[in-house]
C-alpha cells in the first residue's frame, strides 16, 4: 500500500514538471499577453462623462439616450468638449484633459455607428395616407379602367356653336385647341360669321394635377356655363347655366391624387347678354388663385376616376417621414367612412362595372366575378376557393339586391388587415414569393397596390427570375405615378410640403407677390423635373442645377432677360450662373422661403443648406433662442447680429457650420435676388470652413459652397436614405440586399443618375429574402 502511494505521488510530481515544462516551452515560444494600457482619455470619460453618455458611447435613458456618433472632426470636438463639457460643469474638463478624453471617444465610437447598430426588421405597417388614397384609386380603376394620358397635346378642345336658344347649341362654327380658358369677347362673337348675341362653347379634354390635396376651382363669367371635374354623369362640379347677365364667379373643392389625369368639361352659353367673357382658375393646395396654366391641361379625354374624399388623421413622422403606424379610434373610424363611401360608389355603378343592362341574365354571374376580381385586387394574391367563398360567394344569394351584395364585398375586403398592412403578406411566409415581390413593387414604386399586368405574371410564373423582375420594374418606373411619387418626396426633401407660401415686406419688396412665389415655386419644381425626367440627370446635375426655369413675371422681378417668343407654359430655361445663381441652394424659392420677411437668415439658410446640401448631422439645440432686430447695435450687420447670438460655446457646437454656410448665402436678400451691399455696407461672403473631415477651408460666397458638396460623399449617402425611407417606409437598415455605401459610391461618382437609382432602390427592396 505504501510503495502505491509513493508511486502514485512520484506520477502526480512528474506530470507536474511536464506541464511546468510544457508552460515553459510555451512561454519562450509565445509571446507574453498582459492587459492593454488603458487609452488616458478613458479615466476622464468614466469619471465626467459616462454618467449622461453610457460607458461606450451607447447613450443613456433620460439623459443623453442617443449613441455618441456624429461626423464632426476631432479638432472640433476637443473645442467643443473645452469649453461646454461635462453639462453639469462647464469648463471642468480643459486642456489636457479635454484632448485626451475627446481622443478616447473619436477613436472608440464616434465614428463607428455599426458598434450601436440594431437588428433592424421590416416592421408590419398599416397603409399611409398617400398609401391608401392611392390603392383605393387604383381598385377601381383596374376594374373600370386606367385613366392614361399618351402623346397629348397642351391646352383645351374647343368647338364654338351658332345657338338657336339659351343653353342650345345649333350649328358648329369652328374648333380649335385653346391653352387657358380666359376670354373677354365683350360685345363681339369668338369668330367673325358668328353670331355675337346668341353663341356657345365646349371645352373638353383632361387636367392633371402635379401634387396631391384639395383644390379649388373657379368659374367666373356674366354668361351661363356648367363645369365637370373628374364625373362623367350625376350632378356636375358647378352648374350656373341660368344667368341674369351678371358678372358673378362661383367655385367648388376637388380633391385630387397628383400625377393622375381627370376628365375636364366646360360648357359656355351666351344667349342676348350684353357681353360675354369666361375665366377658368384654380387655387392648388399649395398656392394662390390663377388662371390654370397650359402645362396642366390636355386635349384628351380621360375615364374618371374614384378618389375618397374622407379625411384621414395625419400619419406618425416622428422619424422624419411619414409612416402608418399610429392606430387610433379616429383613424380606424376615417377609414371606416373611406370604405362605406367605396362600397356605396361601387354599388352605385355596379351596371357600368359589369358592362350590363339592368334584368341581364348574365348580370349576377358578371357581379361575383368583378367581386372576385375586387377582392383579389385587394389581398394583391390569388385567393383559396375557401377565401373566396368567405369573403365572396357568402355575400350574394337570391334574397339580397346585387348593389347590396357588392357594398358587403367591397367593404370587407377595404376593412380586412390584408388590405390595410401590405406588409403582412411577406412577413406571413416563411420565403418570399412572387406575388409577395409584386406587392413591393407596387407599393415602393407607386404607393398603391399590383396591376392586373403583375397578377397575370405571377399566375403564369413569369416573375420569378431576374430578368423578368428588372423588366417590371424598367414599366413601372415609366409610369406617371412613380414620377408623382419621387416628386412627393422631393417636396419633402426640399421642405415645400408646407401649405403657405414665401411672403416678404410690402414696405420694402412692393412688386413680390403670392402670384410671383408661386411661380417661383413651380420654376423650382419644373428645373427639377427637367433634371430627373427630361435630361436623366445624375445627383450632381440636381446639386449644381445648371438651368433654371423663369417666366416673365419671375424675369421682370429679378432683372433677367427674357424674349418675346415662349413656349406654352410660359417658362423658358436660362443658364444659372450667368444668372448668378450657383447650384439648387441658390434658386430664388429656396432662398426666399428661408428668410425673414424683410432680411435675409444666416441660420434658416444655413440649417437647410448643412442638412440639405452637405448632407451633415444637425442636434437639436438645447436652448430655443429668439431673433429679434431690436435687440442689436441698428449699425450692426446681419452677420455681426447671428454671430453674436449664437457665441456662446453650446450654440457653437452647430453654428459654427450653420452661420459658415449660412454667411456664404448673404449675396441674396431677403427674396433671392443677388446683392452686393445691405444697408448700404458691403457684405463679406468669405468664411473659414472646417469640413466633416476636419479639414480647413477658405470659401468665398456660394459658388465655393456648391464645390464643397460636390467633393464630400455625405450629401449622396444623406439623399439615399431620405429617399429610401420615403420609398419603403421604412429604415434602409431592414433590407439585407441594399449597400448603401456602394449606391452611395456610384451616387457620388456620376455612375447612376437619379431615376436608376430610384429604380434600383425599389427593385432590390422588393427582392429582399427573394431566391432566384
Amino acid at each position: 500500500m505504501v510503495f502505491k502511494k509513493y508511486t502514485l505521488f512520484y506520477d502526480l510530481v512528474k506530470t507536474h514538471h511536464r506541464l511546468a515544462l510544457l508552460f515553459l516551452l510555451l512561454g519562450l515560444i509565445l509571446p507574453v499577453r498582459s492587459n492593454p494600457k488603458p487609452h488616458p482619455g478613458q479615466r476622464v470619460y468614466l469619471k465626467h462623462c459616462a454618467e449622461c453618455h453610457g460607458e461606450r458611447g451607447q447613450g443613456v435613458e433620460d439623459e443623453y439616450s442617443k449613441p455618441l456618433i456624429g461626423d464632426w472632426p476631432l479638432e472640433k470636438i476637443i473645442r467643443y468638449i473645452d469649453k461646454t463639457m461635462p453639462d453639469y460643469e462647464p469648463g471642468l474638463v480643459k486642456g489636457k484633459e479635454a484632448e485626451e478624453v475627446s481622443k478616447f471617444i473619436f477613436e472608440s465610437f464616434y465614428q463607428k455607428p455599426e458598434l450601436f447598430k440594431k437588428d433592424s426588421k421590416v416592421q408590419l405597417a398599416r397603409l399611409t395616407n398617400r398609401q391608401f388614397r392611392q390603392s383605393l384609386s387604383d381598385l377601381f380603376a383596374q376594374i373600370e379602367g386606367q385613366a392614361q394620358l399618351i402623346n397629348p397635346k397642351s391646352g383645351l378642345s374647343a368647338k364654338y356653336y351658332n345657338s338657336e336658344g339659351m343653353n342650345k347649341k345649333k350649328k358648329q362654327h369652328s374648333q380649335r385647341l385653346d391653352p387657358i380658358i380666359k376670354f373677354d369677347f365683350g360685345e363681339k362673337a369668338p369668330f367673325e360669321g358668328m353670331n355675337p348675341k346668341k353663341f356657345s362653347v365646349f371645352w373638353d379634354g383632361s387636367i392633371m394635377p402635379r401634387e396631391s390635396g384639395l383644390y379649388t376651382f373657379y368659374v367666373k363669367s356674366p354668361n351661363g356655363f356648367l363645369l365637370r371635374i373628374n364625373q362623367k354623369e350625376g350632378l356636375p362640379t358647378i352648374d350656373e347655366k341660368v344667368t341674369d347677365g351678371m358678372m358673378r364667379e362661383v367655385s367648388a373643392d376637388v380633391f385630387l391624387l397628383g400625377g393622375r389625369p381627370y376628365p375636364l368639361k366646360l360648357e359656355y352659353y351666351k344667349f342676348d347678354d350684353p357681353n360675354a367673357s369666361i375665366e377658368l382658375s384654380w387655387k392648388t393646395p399649395v398656392g394662390e388663385k390663377e388662371i390654370i396654366p397650359a402645362e396642366f391641361l390636355f386635349s384628351k379625354t380621360v375615364s374618371h376616376s374614384f378618389v375618397s374624399k374622407q379625411k384621414l388623421p395625419p400619419d406618425d413622422s416622428s422619424h422624419g417621414y411619414k409612416r402608418g403606424i399610429h392606430i387610433d379610434s379616429t383613424w380606424y373610424e376615417a377609414i371606416t367612412f373611406a370604405a362605406l363611401e367605396a362600397s356605396a360608389y361601387a354599388a352605385e355603378r355596379v351596371n357600368h362595372l359589369t358592362r350590363t343592362k339592368q334584368g341581364d341574365e348574365r348580370e349576377k354571374q358578371k357581379v361575383i366575378q368583378i367581386a372576385e376580381s375586387f377582392v383579389r385586387l385587394a389581398f394583391r394574391e390569388k385567393l383559396s376557393k375557401e377565401e373566396l367563398f368567405l369573403f365572396v360567394h357568402s355575400k350574394f344569394n337570391d334574397q339580397t339586391p346585387l348593389e347590396t351584395s357588392i357594398e358587403k364585398v367591397v367593404l370587407a375586403s377595404l376593412k380586412s388587415p390584408r388590405f390595410l398592412y401590405p406588409e403582412l403578406q411577406a412577413l406571413t411566409k416563411k420565403k418570399i414569393d412572387s406575388s409577395t415581390v409584386a406587392t413591393r413593387l407596387a407599393l415602393y414604386f407607386w404607393d398603391s397596390i399590383p396591376d392586373k399586368k403583375l397578377h397575370e405574371l405571377v399566375d403564369r410564373g413569369q416573375l420569378a427570375k431576374k430578368g423578368q423582375i428588372e423588366s417590371q420594374a424598367n414599366r413601372m418606373l415609366n409610369d406617371p405615378r412613380s414620377k408623382a411619387k419621387f416628386n412627393d418626396f422631393l417636396f419633402h426633401w426640399l421642405e415645400m410640403k408646407t401649405n403657405e407660401l414665401p411672403t416678404k415686406s410690402k414696405k420694402y419688396y412692393p412688386d413680390f407677390s403670392p402670384q410671383l412665389a408661386l411661380d417661383l415655386r413651380r420654376s423650382l419644381i419644373n428645373s427639377i423635373e427637367k433634371i430627373i425626367w427630361e435630361e436623366e440627370g445624375t445627383f450632381e446635375d440636381l446639386i449644381k442645377m445648371p438651368s433654371i426655369e423663369y417666366n416673365q413675371r419671375i424675369a421682370h422681378f429679378y432683372d433677367l432677360v427674357y424674349p418675346q417668343k415662349q413656349n406654352s407654359s410660359g417658362f423658358i430655361s436660362g443658364n444659372s450662373a450667368l444668372i448668378g445663381r450657383f447650384g439648387l441652394h441658390t434658386h430664388p424659392y429656396l432662398l426666399a422661403s428661408h428668410s425673414y420677411s424683410k432680411d435675409s437668415s444666416p441660420i434658416h439658410r444655413g440649417v437647410f443648406v448643412s442638412r440639405k446640401i452637405l448632407g451633415r448631422t444637425l442636434r437639436p439645440p438645447k436652448v430655443a433662442v429668439s431673433f429679434s432686430n431690436t435687440d442689436f447695435d441698428p449699425s450692426w450687420t446681419m452677420r455681426q447680429k447671428v454671430t453674436s447670438l449664437t457665441k456662446s460655446a453650446n450654440c457653437m457646437s452647430c453654428h459654427d457650420l450653420i452661420n459658415s454656410t449660412g454667411f456664404l448665402l448673404e449675396g441674396f436678400d431677403a427674396t433671392g435676388r443677388t446683392r452686393s451691399q445691405a444697408d448700404g455696407k458691403s457684405i463679406d461672403l468669405s468664411v473659414k470652413f472646417v469640413d466633416g473631415g476636419g479639414n480647413d477651408h477658405d470659401l468665398k460666397g456660394p459658388k465655393g459652397l456648391l464645390e464643397l458638396a460636390l467633393s464630400s460623399p455625405k450629401p449622396s449617402k444623406h439623399f439615399i436614405e431620405e429617399l429610401f425611407k420615403h420609398l419603403a417606409k421604412q429604415p434602409i437598415e431592414s433590407y439585407s440586399t441594399i449597400d448603401l455605401n456602394q449606391l452611395s459610391r456610384m451616387l457620388s461618382q456620376n455612375k447612376i443618375n437619379l431615376s436608376k437609382l430610384y429604380l434600383l432602390l425599389a427593385q432590390q427592396a422588393a427582392t429582399d429574402g427573394f431566391e432566384f
